[in-house]
Parts: C-alpha cells; sequence; structure tokens
C-alpha cells in the first residue's frame, strides 16, 4: 500500500472514531419545558424538566429557578425527580415588572462544574397593572438559541377539526412511534403572537454565585448554607449554632461553623415550608447576625438583549390576555390546588434526647397557677429555685440519686430556651405536656444534664420574639408533588372563561396517547405542540395550529 493510502486511511478511521465518541457522549444536561410561553404577574408559572440517567449520581432533588435578564433570582423551588422526570411550580410575584425571563435547574452537585449547562426556556412576563406595552426586550445573540427539530412523522397529533367555536370540546390523540424518543411533553395554549415568535430553548452556562454552598449531593432532602457574624463588629463567629424545626418538637440539630462563621444543614425528607429557628449557643451578651446563603446558580450573564417595538396586534392581544387574567381571578376560571404545609418525619424514631423518664400532662390534675407549683406538685425530680428573682433548674441524676451541678436542657415546643424566666408565670392550663429525662444524655459532641422538655397547647411561639439571637426563618423545602388543573369546572355560562392554557402533560414514550379539553372564551390560534428529547439530547418538536372563532 502507498503511503498516500495508508495516510487516507488513518485519516478515515480518525474521523470515523470522532463521530462514534460523538455519538456514544454521555449527555447529562437537564432540559426545562414551561406550560406556556408567556404568564401575566401573579400567574402560576408550570415546569416540567427532563433528567438523563447518567445525572443521577448528583443526587434525587432539582434546584428549579426562575432569574431575570440582569441575573437575579426571582423564585426558586427545590423538586424531587423520580426516574427521568421532576416537576412543579414557581409562583410569579405579583409586581414583577415586564420582561423576557428564564427559567433553569440544577443538581447542587454540579456547582463545582465548570462546563455544567442546562437546556433552559425563556418566558415572557407582562405586568399585570401596566396599561401599555410598546416595547419588548429579545435576545440578541442568537448563538446561546438551542435547534429544535422538526419531528416530522416520528409524532402525529390528531384532532377532529381544524376550527372550533369558543367552549368547544377538542378531542384528539398523539401517536409517537419514534424509538430515539426518551422524554415527550404535550401542551396547548392561545398563541400570543409576540411571545409566541420569540421564546426559544436556550442553552445556558450557569456558574455558583456562593463558593460556600458545598458540591453536596442531595437525596430525599435539602441542604441549606448561611453565615454567622459578630453583629457589632461584623467579625465571623464560630460558636455553635443550634437549628430547631417550628411544628416538630422531637427535632435537633447543630453545626460547628468554620473560620468565616459559615455553616450548613440538612433537612431529610422535608416537604413544604419549614419555619426554621436558628440561635448560636452562647453565654455572653455578644448579639450576633446569621444570614441565609441563597443556592442560586446564575445562567444569564453572557446574554445580550436589544428592545423591539411591538405592533399593534401583538399588543392588542397582550392588553387582552391581562385583562382575561384579571377576571379569571375573579371567577377562579383556573383551579390549581397547592399544598405549603410543612412535613417531615423524624429522622431519629423518637426525641433526639432519647427514651422519656417521666411523662406528665397537667390536664389530668388540678390547675396551677404558676411554673413553681407546677414542679413542686407533678414534676419528681425537678428543683426549682428561685433567689434573689433568678430562677434555677436543677434535675436528679437517677444513676447517682443526687442532683446534677448544672442545669438541665430547657425546652419550649422543641426550641432552647436559655432565660428560665420564661417558665416562671406559665400556668397548668397553658401547657400540654411536659417530659423530664433525669439521666445524662449524649446528642453528639453535646452533653445534656437531664432534660425537661415543656409542650404548649400554643404553637405560635411568640415568645421567641423576648428571646435574645434567635432567628426565625421560613425555607421552601421540597415542593409536593402536584399538577396544574386547567379544566374550566363546568362554570356556569354567564361567568367568564379566559383561559389561556389547556393541556401540559408527559406522554408514554410509545404508541398512541389520547387528550380533550375544553375550550375557553379567547379567540384567536391555538397550537397544540409536542416537544421531545431523544437519547443524544436533542430536541424535537411538532404542532398543530387550530383556530377558535
Amino acid at each position: 500500500m502507498s503511503r498516500t493510502l495508508k495516510i487516507l486511511f488513518l485519516v478515515v478511521c480518525v474521523l470515523t472514531g470522532v463521530k462514534t465518541m460523538a455519538q456514544n457522549a454521555v449527555n447529562d444536561e437537564l432540559v426545562v419545558f414551561t406550560d406556556r410561553d408567556f404568564c401575566i404577574s401573579g400567574d402560576t408559572l408550570w415546569i416540567k424538566i427532563y433528567v438523563p440517567k447518567e445525572a443521577h449520581p448528583f443526587g434525587n432533588i432539582v434546584h428549579l429557578q426562575l432569574e431575570s435578564q440582569s441575573g437575579n433570582l426571582i423564585g426558586s423551588r427545590a423538586l424531587k425527580c423520580i426516574d427521568t422526570h421532576a416537576e412543579g411550580y414557581i409562583p410569579v410575584p405579583d409586581s414583577l415588572q415586564t420582561g423576557l425571563y428564564f427559567v433553569h435547574a440544577f443538581f447542587n452537585a454540579q456547582r463545582n462544574n465548570s462546563a455544567l449547562k442546562c437546556v433552559g426556556k425563556s418566558v415572557y412576563i407582562y405586568n399585570r397593572f401596566e396599561e401599555e406595552i410598546d416595547r419588548l426586550p429579545v435576545l440578541e445573540n442568537k448563538e446561546a438559541i438551542v435547534e429544535v427539530s422538526d419531528a416530522g412523522e416520528g409524532i402525529r397529533i390528531n384532532v377532529d377539526n381544524s376550527s372550533y367555536n369558543r367552549r368547544d370540546k377538542v378531542t384528539g390523540r398523539i401517536d409517537v412511534d419514534e424509538n430515539e424518543f426518551v422524554y415527550l411533553v404535550a401542551s396547548a395554549q392561545m398563541i400570543e403572537p409576540f411571545s409566541h415568535q420569540n421564546i426559544d430553548f436556550l442553552n445556558f452556562g450557569m456558574k455558583g454565585t456562593n463558593k460556600n454552598i458545598p458540591a453536596f449531593a442531595e437525596n430525599d432532602g435539602i441542604m441549606f448554607s448561611g453565615q454567622m457574624s459578630d453583629k457589632q463588629s461584623g467579625d465571623a463567629a464560630s460558636e455553635l449554632v443550634m437549628l430547631s424545626v417550628a411544628g416538630n418538637e422531637t427535632y435537633f440539630d447543630y453545626y460547628f461553623p468554620d473560620s468565616l462563621g459559615v455553616f450548613h444543614f440538612f433537612l431529610r425528607d422535608a416537604m413544604g415550608i419549614a419555619d426554621l429557628i436558628l440561635q448560636p449557643l452562647t453565654v455572653s451578651e455578644k448579639s450576633y447576625d446569621i444570614r441565609i446563603t441563597p443556592n442560586f446558580m446564575s445562567g444569564v450573564q453572557q446574554l445580550k438583549f436589544d428592545t423591539t417595538f411591538v405592533n399593534p396586534k401583538q399588543a392588542e392581544v397582550i392588553e387582552n390576555s391581562i385583562k382575561g387574567t384579571f377576571f379569571n381571578k375573579l371567577f377562579s376560571g383556573v383551579s390549581i390546588t397547592k399544598n405549603e404545609s410543612f412535613e417531615m418525619p423524624n429522622p431519629y424514631g423518637m426525641p433526639f434526647y432519647g427514651n422519656v423518664d417521666y411523662h406528665v400532662v397537667p390536664d389530668d390534675f388540678i390547675d396551677l397557677p404558676d411554673f413553681k407549683e407546677i414542679s413542686r406538685e407533678l414534676l419528681v425530680g425537678l428543683q426549682y429555685r428561685d433567689r434573689n428573682d433568678e430562677v434555677t433548674f436543677r434535675m436528679l441524676n437517677y444513676t447517682r440519686e443526687k442532683f446534677f451541678d448544672s442545669e438541665p436542657l430547657r425546652l419550649l415546643n422543641g426550641v432552647p430556651v436559655f432565660k428560665n424566666s420564661f417558665f416562671q408565670n406559665l400556668q397548668s392550663t397553658q401547657i400540654a405536656s411536659i417530659d423530664l429525662v433525669k439521666t445524662e444524655r449524649v446528642f453528639g459532641d453535646l452533653r445534656f444534664k437531664g432534660v425537661m422538655a415543656v409542650s404548649l397547647k400554643d404553637k405560635s411561639n411568640s415568645w421567641l420574639a423576648q428571646q435574645p439571637n434567635i432567628f426565625q426563618l421560613k425555607m421552601p423545602c421540597i415542593q409536593y408533588p402536584m399538577q396544574a388543573e386547567y379544566s374550566s369546572q363546568e362554570k356556569d355560562i354567564t361567568q367568564p372563561d379566559t383561559r389561556h392554557q389547556f393541556l401540559n402533560q408527559t406522554l408514554d414514550l410509545s404508541g398512541n396517547r389520547p387528550f380533550s379539553f375544553q375550550l375557553s372564551d379567547v379567540k384567536g390560534e391555538l397550537e397544540i405542540k409536542v416537544e421531545a428529547v431523544t437519547k443524544s439530547g436533542e430536541i424535537y418538536k411538532t404542532s398543530k395550529i387550530i383556530s377558535v372563532q
């Protein structure tokens, strides 16, 4: 074989190998799908996320976020993914400005990945108080747009007619016979011309905003981080930070911050919105400040924008959509049930301080006017001392038959308390139960010289306002699994129905899938579309447009 033929053969082999490597490349990018191209401030934006199996080592909690053009975090939620699917919602603030916004997602374990990318989605949001919208931002650098291919005959949308009247019922089916698809989402919405023309899938290069958050793989729970400092000097503080959860009196955790005052906690199986209570363990009179670090990864800094004028037809549709949303809120045209209540099972199977030696329910006895009388009459083994207007407690150590030389751990509704004056005026009618632990207990690095846990009937914890160095915060944990309900609920024909969204669901990967929905009073063009992801991460789309008269 001549030298020229050998070189040509080698080049062909190399090119073939490169092509094979490209075809077999591991794809671990999340792909985000929104249920609409535009929404009005105050609406709820529903999202579905494709989670490739290659991304499963990063955990099963996906962080979903809504971001502004300037890179500001508008809203975020933590979603639990099941197999290759995660879905949830982000409430759009009622006061949000008109503009172009972005939805993307990430795993916390991906934070240190410098090449991290996510296929996100852009969405236009129109402020419902804006009287006239004559210009809107558009994306300028088109290279960020992900190419979406036509699915062709691989996905077919079949409907009975091409034209319908208002409030008609649309029925049809979706046929899928392309075995390369690994995820499919079907949706139906009225077309708003401007957003329909300018909304795209975008390839976001993600970047973490805070290096203090570790790249921890979250499984069945969320991690949150914060930083503690001296309130007067601003210097980092490293005193132990204690965590309690309102509504879960058996839970307790703690963390020793590093030299920068940074701490981390993990809440396993925590669902809904948690009411967390943080406090430093200190005997000094110092005041501290605790700030929670948002778990946020920005993905739009590299994007550039231009402004374009809205033509009269587009402006009219936008204006009608804003008015329609107003009427929809008045007459409850869209029924969406959300659950934000907090639930978290006890990870220990018992109170964190162990089995209780003595349990008493004051309601079983006569009413007592204060805690001094309660301790004397009901709490065997607890010593109440009142000297020079200072109250101290001592617990009897059963193992040595003498009192401990220091105070027990005192809890009110599961929250550690260091001012005994909070107990003085408690009446027996205010207390649900009292637990006493009369031995030394160990919890991690902490030792308790007995435990006194008082559970009040009032769970509002209003007394915390008088406790120094107490920090209460609302923490969104894992969002409850739920879906939007777009049906009209057979409302009275005399009431307006201004829904724009009618369908948003994942599809079986093979066979056909029937669908049906009832139209609203909104006239115009309606798009039924199916968006799909292939094994290699490519996105395909097919759509059918029908007319609503």
